[in-house]
């Protein structure tokens, strides 16, 4: 059985040619970016190809930033929750179309795997300028859609003797690289691992001026390289954030992801990591339920800001057969009520897919169609959230009736939630035609006797379907909720 963890992607090598050719023609082309100010310039190559400079993006966007002690990125000084995406593509015309839709859907950042455009070092190690300029191009291009980056620098796959990517991967001894294992790579101090870390500190210094840099990410699922164990992991981890700490002058915050049920407890609490980074896959399909226990649990364990780096319905590839529910005639049911259910989970982010945004470009029988389908699917969430500020807010211990499920999040003063009929789950996601007389008791922090409570509809995220007054009882409160099909938002302020 092919899986999204063993990450065959075989398919993908096969596809990409012939997918560079059909996908051109429905590629947006890129708009054109400001010019742009050199600092620093960077000889990236053995070749001596000529670099691009180290260059500031004129400020497009607001200033975004995690300040120590907060668990959500603020964007000019208010601590927000953000919408996200996995973009991907082995063209720059590919992320154009995709990088339009992000922007359109209300997205504020992409998480960008290097490796896509190869994996950007000669066989010495040295930074390939052709491959960096196609990424600057990517940037630029996110620049000007008002976004931010997360470039992933590493990911396991490309150190797996199991798949064709480590057949290419230029440090491989067979194509006149100095690796003759990937395992080289973990081992602490070795020759491999100073080589890597070589690659990874001339990208930074040579990006480190970008203002539309999020953040930066290490590795992409540490432990799912084949012999790797957590204390060469965590290692490898600190060795970098101190050398990408080094380099850049901006500060980033960093992070570093594990595949799930990894069994490295330790990992997260490094402080090489400034934010967890989970992957949610649940075999059930129930992506919901897992983003807000996972969610829940890392808080409670790590007490570090939680981002969702990449999620699904499946790990499994989206043309596998029999089909999986990435393909399920109402999979699009589960994709927004895992939207939904990020935004109450704790988490600094949602959407954040790993087909549905952008990966599913590399299999032909899904590709483009099955991409346009999520276009915009977060955008009523987007709406949503707009204008709250979630200073101190963290999960609120709720309960519900037995016919719906959710989540509630909030401070002393304000407070979020959703739920939704608890009987649509996966795989048929059936519907009932309407959800009565439904209630929740929420323990609320503070004092406050009265509070407003207003529903949302959760198709659009701005329209409302009514409000009520509620009053504290000791420490909860009971909201009843009015009548409504699938799933229902709502925000409580004090009520003055």
């Amino acid at each position: 059985m092919i899986t999204k963890n063993s990450r065959t992607f075989v398919v993908i090598l096969t596809a990409l040619s012939i997918l560079s050719i059909l996908l051109s023609s429905c590629a947006i082309r890129p708009t054109s970016v400001p010019t742009l100010s050199p600092t620093t310039t960077i000889v990236p190559s053995e070749t001596a190809i000529p670099a691009t400079a180290t260059e500031t993006m004129p400020t497009l966007f607001p200033a975004f930033t995690l300040k120590p002690g907060d668990f959500y990125f603020s964007i000019d000084g208010k601590q927000s929750f953000l919408l996200s995406r996995n973009v991907a593509g082995n063209e720059t015309s590919h992320y154009d179309q995709l990088l339009d839709w992000t922007s359109n859907g209300g997205s504020k950042f992409v998480r960008l795997h290097l490796d896509s455009f190869g994996m950007g070092c000669s066989k010495t190690g040295k930074v390939d300028g052709a491959w960096a300029r196609k990424w600057e191009s990517v940037f630029d291009r996110a620049a000007s859609n008002g976004m931010s980056v997360i470039p992933v620098f590493g990911v396991w796959y490309d150190w797996d003797t199991g798949n064709d990517f480590w057949k290419s991967n230029p440090l491989n001894e067979k194509n006149g690289g100095p690796v003759k294992t990937p395992g080289e790579l973990f081992i602490p101090d070795s020759p491999t691992q100073e080589l890597w870390l070589q690659w990874l500190k001339t990208l930074v210094e040579r990006w480190q001026g970008r203002e539309n840099i999020l953040a930066w990410e290490i590795f992409s699922e540490v432990n799912m390289v084949p012999g790797v164990t957590e204390t060469p992991g965590i290692y490898f981890v600190n060795r970098a954030a101190s050398i990408i700490r080094s380099a850049d002058s901006h500060h980033r915050p960093i992070t570093a992801s594990l595949a799930e049920n990894s069994g490295w407890s330790n990992f997260y609490r490094s402080d090489a990591i400034d934010f967890i980074n989970i992957h949610p896959y649940p075999v059930s399909g129930e992506l919901d339920r897992e983003i807000i226990a996972e969610a829940h649990s890392r808080l409670a364990e790590y007490h570090k800001p939680v981002m969702i780096g990449e999620a699904g319905l499946s790990f499994r590839l989206p043309d596998s057969y029999p089909a999986t529910l990435t393909t399920a005639e109402r999979a699009a049911i589960g994709i927004k009520h895992a939207i939904w259910a990020s935004v109450v989970s704790g988490a600094m982010n949602g959407r954040s897919l790993w087909w549905e945004d952008g990966v599913a470009i590399y299999f032909p029988s899904v590709g483009w169609p099955f991409l346009n389908k999520y276009a915009d699917t977060e955008l009523p969430t987007a709406k949503f959230v707009e204008g709250i500020d979630f200073s101190k807010f963290e999960p609120l211990t709720s309960r519900s009736s037995g016919s719906v499920f959710g989540a509630v999040v909030g401070n002393e003063k304000t407070a979020i939630g959703w739920f939704r009929d608890a009987n649509c789950e996966p795989p048929a996601w059936p519907l009932q035609p309407m959800v009565s007389k439904q209630i929740v008791t929420i323990v609320m922090p503070g004092t406050a006797l009265n509070w407003r409570v207003v529903f949302y509809s959760t198709e659009t995220g701005t329209h409302i379907i009514g409000s009520a007054i509620v009053t504290r009882q000791g420490n909860s409160i009971t909201i009843t909720f009015p009548d409504f099909m699938d799933d229902i938002a709502f925000k409580m302020n004090i009520q003055k």
